[in-house]
């Protein structure tokens, strides 16, 4: 029970935060974030504590591979943003379930490489990113005041994504676990709320910036790959926090100088 009740609340806390950000700083700012390895870290952190360290070690590199499914998640749904009409939003999640569901079931029959996995998947990113940079960001020009009914669903609707992702080490293989734990457990939620409150302009803008964030997701499993056999989950998940932030540091230093941002 007190496991449930911490997934709830972080979950939920992260989710409200980042819409806040988009809402009231910048739709760009929150596609970052929510690209960074939120989610992932939470769920391979209770991976680690409801099933133990080397189950963890397990699914890092599957992970790693849930990256590539979650970048076919969000050019899915940024393609789909172009459409704006009736039911767009059940296109948008329609054409970024399908995206990201092909990827993933082809990559749960390629074992990924301790090397060339995160290399390639990284050079992927990079090369989304720069392409993203590019597009025009749309600004959310009127801020709606959010009601407790609003904040309820919201709620429920990250709760239950994050749960179904969480308890899934229950009933399938590893692999289909660390596929799954880079499942956009985070940006979805927040998608839906902005594109459902705003419109898909603003769920653009947010789609567009992730595979920016999303490369740090790679050094963070990677760094969880070798950490949390050694030195434990606690420290593993700062080093790895550090890693990723560090790498986003660069990252962003390196497409200013080259004016991709």
């Amino acid at each position: 029970m007190e496991i449930f009740v911490l997934k709830a609340i972080t979950v939920i806390a992260l989710v409200l935060s980042l819409t806040v950000i988009a809402e009231k700083v910048s739709p760009k700012l929150s596609g970052i974030l929510s690209g960074l390895p939120l989610g992932s870290s939470i769920t391979l952190i209770f991976f680690a504590i409801e099933y133990g360290v080397n189950y963890v070690k397990e699914t890092a590199l599957y992970n790693i591979h849930g990256v590539f499914a979650a970048l076919a998640f969000s050019i899915g749904y940024y393609i789909s943003t172009f459409y704006s009409g009736k039911f767009e939003i059940i296109l948008s999640l329609i054409i970024s379930f399908i995206s990201y569901l092909i990827i993933a079931f082809i990559l749960s029959f390629i074992p990924p490489h301790v090397i060339f996995t995160p290399l390639i998947i990284f050079t992927l990113l990079i090369i989304s990113a720069i392409y993203f940079s590019k597009k025009e960001d749309h600004k959310i020009v009127k801020i709606s005041k959010v009601s407790i009914y609003d904040l309820a669903i919201r709620s429920i609707l990250t709760l239950i994504i994050f749960l179904i992702i969480s308890n899934l080490p229950k009933y399938v293989p590893a692999s289909i676990a660390g596929i799954f734990s880079s499942f956009p457990t985070i940006l979805l939620p927040l998608l839906l709320i902005i594109h459902f409150n705003h419109s898909n302009l603003q769920a653009r803008t947010i789609i567009k910036n992730t595979p920016f964030g999303l490369t740090s997701v790679i050094i963070y499993s990677y760094v969880v790959y070798f950490a949390y056999p050694t030195i434990g989950v606690v420290w593993g998940t700062i080093v790895g926090l550090c890693s990723s932030a560090l790498l986003i540091f660069i990252q962003t230093k390196v497409f200013k100088y080259f004016k991709f941002i």
